[in-house]
């Protein structure tokens, strides 16, 4: 395989870190950075030994020696820029949420089909051994028929743009997303099926003055019969955490693969509790950061445009979760 060359388009802190992840990868190489500032886009370069750098995303997408694009704008400016990528040839890989409505991802998603590219939403959680083995437990009845999930993503820390509304701002698209897929997963794994969307969808979060959730909870009715309780937000401290519950027992992850420490190669935790047994320690080794996984992934599955844990399907039975989710909090 050859190296696939990456353009970065933007130059924030999440794309500091997709950075540093393709300099770990097997099969990605650094190509280019584009920022809306050109002296912010030559510090970034500087830092990553980059050899291009361009202060417009006109000039990235135009360069023939960029091969993918790694889109982490703020949260409204996805959509356009994932389609204008589409146009210009370049395969995609965007942050989550993919953009801020379905109807505007079902528009990215026939771009990249017109122009037969690859897409991918950046969810790099799901790429992690610790998630794919707690799938594997769950689809091998290691606690039985699942009943219930509970997992929460929060941290109290007021970013800027995250109570912005033309930011796309709020907890739920910014961490509540990483529940819904999470919870999704669950049910996909206990029921066999490729992709699932709840049956029911209830909420409420706190609102500041500008209609903005800052701390949210939702419970989801998902197929399998099988109940999920969501937490998150920006302006609540909660610990982290899956939580699945079974007829024969329950599996905790006390630190889920999307927090920031586990974005490094180390070993992580599934407690596995049979019912009225002990407590088994199930330890998943990561011996790949999590970002030069993704970026290898998207490499790997270049040529089949979509990729098996998160094809376009996955992508939009999330946003509209989160759609109902945020239409909830709202009433």
């Amino acid at each position: 395989m050859k190296n696939l060359r990456w353009g970065l388009l933007a130059a924030g802190t999440i794309a500091a870190e997709f950075a540093a992840g393709v300099e770990e990868s097997k099969h990605g190489v650094l190509e280019a950075v584009a920022a809306r500032s050109g002296d912010r886009a030559a510090e970034f370069a500087s830092r990553f030994e980059i050899p291009k750098c361009y202060g417009s995303y006109e000039d990235l997408l135009a360069d023939p020696d960029v091969d993918a694009v790694y889109i982490s704008t703020p949260h409204p400016l996805h959509g356009e820029w994932a389609i204008r990528a589409a146009e210009a040839g370049k395969h995609i890989l965007c942050e989550k949420p993919l953009t801020v409505s379905v109807s505007e991802a079902e528009k990215v998603i026939e771009a990249a089909r017109v122009n037969d590219v690859f897409l991918m939403e950046a969810f790099m959680y799901r790429l992690h051994p610790q998630i794919r083995r707690l799938a594997e437990l769950i689809s091998c009845g290691a606690i039985g028929e699942v009943r219930a999930v509970d997992v929460a993503f929060s941290y109290n820390f007021a970013v800027p743009r995250l109570t912005d509304p033309a930011l796309g701002g709020g907890g739920i698209f910014d961490v509540g997303c990483y529940c819904t897929s999470l919870s999704r997963l669950v049910s996909q794994a206990a029921t066999g099926q490729d992709v699932v969307e709840p049956e029911e969808v209830l909420g409420m979060a706190r609102l500041d003055e500008n209609g903005i959730d800052e701390f949210a909870f939702g419970l989801l009715r998902l197929p399998g019969g099988i109940l999920a309780q969501l937490a998150c937000g920006f302006q609540l401290t909660q610990d982290d955490h899956i939580r699945v519950y079974g007829s024969q027992g329950q599996l905790y992850v006390p630190k889920p693969a999307w927090i920031h420490e586990m974005r490094e190669p180390k070993t992580s935790q599934i407690i596995l509790t049979p019912e009225g047994g002990e407590p088994e320690v199930i330890e998943v080794e990561a011996t790949q950061g999590l970002f030069a996984r993704e970026a290898d992934h998207v490499a790997t599955h270049l040529a089949d445009r979509q990729a098996p844990e998160l094809t376009w399907a996955e992508t939009l039975a999330n946003l509209r979760t989160l759609e109902r989710w945020r239409a909830a909090v709202a009433r």
